[in-house]
């Protein structure tokens, strides 16, 4: 995700156009399947350089009920304030006040790798269901209740509990 356009950002009004279809960044976290495709278009605006644009990829995550591994499409669209300062350089990340711009300089050329790795991070869902009809695990036995029923007893509510039945 690297682009040689670096004097095109330089003037005034300075803008690049970066279509993206490249591999998942390492670093992410999570398993994905195929590329991470979009466009992102970096622009000088005033003293600062935006990015915008949208990315789309899939992740692979358990299913928060049943550990089910499933595909997740991520559809994001990215509005980030980034700086044309190399990417290695840990002052890069430092700001005096608020929270430092991306960087996106890796020598000469720009590099949106961090970035989209960065939103990918953010925009992983926490939790997600397999299905939304998803049954779960047996909390006896472990046994998946999609795939059937258990042989467990049915477990006896904790009477503390009783009024909790009331509320569904």
């Amino acid at each position: 995700m690297k682009y040689r356009l670096l004097g095109q950002l330089g003037g005034p009004q300075g803008k690049i156009e970066c279509p993206i279809e490249a591999p998942v960044p390492p670093g992410t976290g999570s398993e994905w399947t195929g590329p991470v495709c979009g466009t992102v278009h970096v622009e000088k605006v005033g003293a600062e350089y935006l990015a915008t644009g949208r990315l789309q990829a899939t992740a692979v995550l358990p299913c928060s009920r049943c550990t089910a591994a499933h595909s997740v499409p991520l559809d994001l669209e990215i509005s980030e304030s980034v700086a044309l300062r190399q990417i290695d350089e840990p002052e890069a990340y430092v700001e005096e006040e608020g929270p430092a711009p991306v960087p996106i300089l890796d020598g000469d050329t720009v590099d949106l790798s961090e970035l989209v790795r960065q939103m990918l991070v953010l925009h992983v869902p926490p939790r997600s269901q397999c299905r939304p009809e998803c049954r779960g695990l047996c909390p006896g036995c472990g046994q998946d209740l999609n795939q059937g029923e258990c042989s467990c007893a049915a477990q006896e509510i904790d009477p503390r509990l009783l009024a909790l039945r009331e509320l569904l």
